[in-house]
């Protein structure tokens, strides 16, 4: 069994990360949009730079992860998890886009985790 650790990690938090970010901006917008119809504005607004947030930095810490995938597999597994909570929670506005963001960082994590195993 070679010793030779995967890209995998790499990969998926690179195009993870990169489809994130305005799937991020689509869930703040979204989300502010339709909360204003039935909220007071300053409400919408402070759910959509909620749901902004949550999005923008669960991508940038799964384009983190995959980075450190094969130097600290690890912490790059649990950064995996993380991003993919972070990003799966964006899903609640109705972002399919965030599901294939999800499904790619929980990949990730799970190719990390075998990483640190080998």
């Amino acid at each position: 069994m070679s010793n030779e650790k995967s890209n995998v990690p790499m990969i998926m938090g690179i195009i993870g990360g990169v489809i994130g970010l305005p799937s991020a901006v689509c869930a703040g917008a979204c989300v502010a949009g339709l909360s204003s119809l039935s909220e007071t504005s300053q409400d919408a607004s402070d759910l959509g730079s909620t749901y902004l947030i949550m999005g923008v930095l669960g991508s940038l810490l799964g384009l983190y992860s995959g980075i450190i995938g094969k130097s600290k597999p690890k912490l790059s597994g649990i950064l995996f998890l993380i991003a993919t909570f972070m990003s799966g929670i964006t899903m609640i506005a109705g972002n399919m886009i965030a599901l294939i963001v999800t499904i790619l960082f929980l990949i990730g994590s799970v190719f990390s985790f075998k990483n640190s195993k080998s």
